[in-house]
């Protein structure tokens, strides 16, 4: 199965398999660790709770983890799509950061690896910047990583740049109405 075909222009067939490998990976495991999920607490110890922004941790329920795995399988099908699918949600955003998170460093671990045996230095670019300006529309959502920021959804100047809410309750929220923003039933 190939991954990225909408995006073969800007990925290489090596990180297209990072990418797949990545969603495999992530989507194995968001699924073999739900059963140790008992309080918010528990979701940052597992591997897709790695992935998100800590100051949230008490907000991370059971019911929010298998809502934020639906939409890291989403994501993935997008991914899988000979043609772009837009992702929906500040959640899918969170999912696709995640998948690209690992492949990423896979190619990273791969190219130190290569390096090493040719006793070359490692690439210099950054593996995947292609892709990600292309599928991303902006990367706002980094925001939620950066505790200095909290807030700042809320303000005039996210107003006038056209910042969506980063409430954790609109998390799952489609971006707008149209009909390529719908986003799983589940996770509503």
């Amino acid at each position: 199965m190939t991954i990225g075909q909408a995006y073969s222009e800007v990925l290489t067939p090596r990180e297209q398999q990072a990418l797949l490998q990545a969603c495999d990976w992530l989507i194995d495991h968001a699924l073999d660790e739900f059963a140790s999920i008992n309080e918010p607490k528990d979701v940052l110890e597992t591997v897709l709770g790695s992935h998100l922004p800590e100051r949230y941790t008490y907000r991370y329920t059971p019911l929010f983890y298998k809502k934020f795995a639906v939409c890291l399988m989403t994501v993935a099908w997008k991914l899988a799509q000979p043609e772009h699918h837009p992702l929906s949600s500040l959640a899918e955003e969170l999912a696709a950061h995640a998948i690209i998170r690992e492949a990423t460093a896979r190619l990273e671990m791969e190219a130190e690896e290569d390096a090493e045996e040719k006793g070359d230095q490692a690439q210099t670019h950054e593996p995947l910047d292609a892709f990600l300006d292309a599928y991303f529309e902006d990367m706002d959502f980094e925001l939620l990583f950066e505790d200095r920021y909290d807030g700042l959804d809320e303000t005039e100047v996210a107003k006038v740049l056209g910042m969506s809410s980063f409430a954790f309750g609109d998390w799952f929220l489609p971006f707008s109405e149209e009909p390529s923003r719908v986003a799983h039933p589940y996770v509503l």
